[in-house]
């Protein structure tokens, strides 16, 4: 095909806005599914063009048919892509891009700079500086003294790097298998020091709370042999995919790659659950509805508990600028292991139910002799004042002395609920008619499995003591929670834990009631994507063991930073609810880092010049993929000045496309070869971790 029509075509392809990338290069990939999609407004723009009509169409009396086959083979055999995509093809590097039902593939990174020490996730959280190599400059460069031809620094609000490579089944090889651990640390109130040992209980179970740093996928899978069916609650808060959340695909798939690195996790995770266990996920609208079909495929319909909606904002600010219905809500799925799935009551508070207005004059005599007045008239008899003079003589305290009478008489306030006997007869003792107009005694409904029953006149006594929850020590009315929480607004949440991490923190009561709903005292809760750490903050309040997972290092707003202020008795978030007063502590331990740290050192580099004299230490001391055309790289392709003009993003994330993902950390079984550099006391430690005996 002559050249002067595939750059006609390359002109006309890059019309469409769709098509063209970051750097205004043609997005091929994109080009592609676009033509198998038979995508309306390409097909349109191609049949309206007499050139690429003629070449692909072909004209059945008076229909023209498209010849998708026929363009994607020409897209291909011209190599009409963006610049990245051309030199991933020469270099020798591939980029899968399978939709979910048809993937055996797992999303390993997210992201690709996971050890890079700035960690924001959203461009409003600083400026990012970056290199581009300037061919013609304005006069106000010129005039600031830069020269032409050269690379200059240049910033931009930032754009996380996010770069999440896809493995092909037949290539994951060695990256599953168990992985080593290096720089393990203790952390208690006195301080740090290195543990000689992992704690157990009686069945070889770890008890310490754990702290990891690493892919979370691979720290998964090396934890699946210690605490298979151990883990009573998963709670995760994954990116969420909303387009501006810094989880960006180089392949046109981000949503079906989004889900598929959702479910590599959460297929290993639930091997951790018991068989009581609990898994949740915190979601927004984008993603909903699909995580919703994926949970349902790997747990069951059956075992979908509930779809909690959690209000997170007030309808105001910035977001009521644009018309239509303002987004305030998430969504919390909660999905069981299997039916024996067994949440306790959990309740929250709410205004005093005013028809608990009945008071029992002689609660210690025999319930058949109960005799009942009103509150206020029991309150009156109280305050030896006459009924109708109360306010009056009590004036302003009136409501909070009636108020404490309430809370002081908890045992002996009820109100009476219409209630049928046929209602109640699933497990009475002994059934007896009651007369619903014997209106002298009131009966007791002995219940095997069941709460006992008082019946009055046909109606069932419910007691204002039953209604009542610790509030800060403190009682309060409540009602049992529903699947609408709209009291855990994240209001003030940005100095919970003495951390901050700008729109990517959940308040601790969210955790809390989860945890009061799902788990125990001493039960084992994980978060594989651990953030600043608010699962872990509140389950070590809560006295419930807990695993973190983080990838990401926050600096001063990391999880571990959290943790000891936990541990030094930290007084936000839930702490006065749970009187936390500090104490305990947490082993912090990372996965060693082979080819991982092979990304740090690309992503180090200021300039180009720096990856190419970087390329030789790659070369020779980490593991390469092995179908890089390494002499062709050297020889030709790095010196070429279409490559160098790439983005200096670009190029540093082909040379992490070169790096062989199944050699990121040391593998377990490894551990000891010398060229890994791992201490002895952390090989002595990731042996006891996973009970191996010399």
């Amino acid at each position: 095909m002559d050249i002067a029509f595939k750059d006609h075509l390359e002109k006309l392809l890059l019309k469409d806005t769709r098509l063209v990338d970051d750097q205004g290069e043609l997005k091929g990939n994109v080009v592609k599914k676009f033509a198998n999609e038979l995508e309306e407004t390409l097909i349109g723009s191609l049949l309206e063009d007499d050139r690429t009509r003629d070449h692909f169409f072909l004209k059945v009396k008076d229909v023209y048919v498209f010849k998708a086959n026929d363009f994607i083979f020409f897209l291909e055999q011209n190599k009409l892509d963006n610049s990245f995509t051309k030199y991933a093809n020469r270099i020798g590097l591939t980029i899968n891009g399978k939709f979910l039902k048809d993937n055996t593939d797992i999303v390993l990174d997210f992201p690709y700079k996971d050890c890079i020490l700035e960690g924001g996730q959203s461009t409003e959280e600083g400026l990012d500086s970056y290199y581009e190599f300037d061919t013609e400059l304005s006069a106000a460069d010129k005039k600031k003294g830069h020269k032409t031809n050269q690379y200059n620094e240049k910033q931009a609000k930032r754009k996380e790097i996010f770069f999440n490579n896809i493995i092909a089944k037949d290539e994951q090889d060695r990256l599953l298998e168990p992985k080593a651990f290096t720089n393990i640390v203790e952390y208690s109130k006195d301080g740090t020091k290195k543990p000689s040992k992992f704690n157990r209980n009686k069945e070889g179970v770890i008890t310490n709370n754990l702290i990891f740093k690493g892919n979370n996928l691979l720290a998964l899978h090396s934890l699946k042999n210690e605490f298979k069916g151990k883990v009573k609650l998963i709670y995760i808060d994954p990116p969420y995919n909303t387009g501006n959340d810094s989880f960006a695909y180089n392949d046109n798939f981000n949503h079906s790659s989004w889900l598929t690195f959702v479910y590599n996790r959460i297929i290993i995770a639930k091997e951790l659950l018991s068989d009581k266990g609990t898994m949740a996920i915190s979601i927004d609208h984008n993603e909903v509805s699909q995580v919703i079909i994926l949970m349902d495929e790997v747990f069951g319909r059956a075992n979908k508990k509930n779809i909690v909606t959690i209000k997170r904002s007030s309808v105001s600010g910035a977001k009521v600028i644009n018309p239509g219905v303002v987004n305030v809500s998430e969504f919390l799925l909660i999905y069981s292991i299997g039916s024996n799935w067994s949440p306790n009551k959990v309740f929250k508070e709410k205004e005093r139910d005013n028809r608990y207005n009945t008071f029992i004059t002689n609660f210690e005599d025999d319930s058949e002799k109960w005799k009942y007045c009103s509150v206020l008239e029991a309150f009156a008899a109280f305050k030896n004042i006459p009924k109708n003079k109360l306010k009056k003589e009590l004036g302003t305290e009136y409501d909070i002395l009636l108020e404490n009478f309430y809370y002081d008489n908890k045992e002996k306030i009820i109100r009476f609920a219409g209630l049928d006997d046929n209602s109640i007869s699933s497990g009475v003792k002994e059934v007896k008619y009651i007369s619903k107009s014997d209106t002298s005694k009131t009966y007791l409904f002995e219940r095997d499995g069941f709460k006992d029953y008082y019946l009055y006149q046909g109606n069932a006594i419910l007691f204002f003591k039953d209604r009542l929850i610790k509030v800060e020590d403190k009682w309060r009315f409540g009602e049992m929670i529903s699947d609408i929480w709209n009291d855990v607004l994240p209001n003030d949440i940005h100095n919970e834990g003495g951390v901050t991490l700008r729109k990517g923190k959940k308040p601790e009561k969210m955790l809390e009631r989860l945890m009061e709903l799902s788990t125990s005292e001493g039960d084992i809760v994980l978060d594989y994507h651990l953030g600043s750490g608010t699962t872990a903050a509140v389950a070590h309040k809560l006295k419930r063991q807990y695993i973190g997972i983080e990838q990401l290092d926050y600096q001063e707003n990391d999880s571990v930073v959290r943790l000891q202020n936990v541990i030094n008795g930290d007084s936000t978030g839930v702490s006065k609810s749970s009187n936390w007063q500090g104490g305990g502590g947490f082993i912090y331990l990372e996965l060693a880092k082979n080819n991982e740290k092979a990304k740090e050192l690309i992503q180090s580099c200021k300039t180009f010049d720096e990856l190419v004299k970087l390329f030789d230490t790659l070369y020779s001391k980490y593991f390469l993929h092995y179908n890089i055309r390494i002499k062709d790289f050297k020889e030709s392709i790095i010196k070429e000045d279409q490559f160098k003009a790439l983005s200096l993003n670009k190029q540093k994330e082909m040379f992490c496309r070169m790096l062989d993902n199944n050699q990121l950390y040391v593998n377990r079984d490894e551990m000891e070869d010398k060229q890994f550099g791992i201490a002895k006391e952390d090989i002595a430690l990731t042996k006891d971790f996973y009970q191996i005996k010399d």
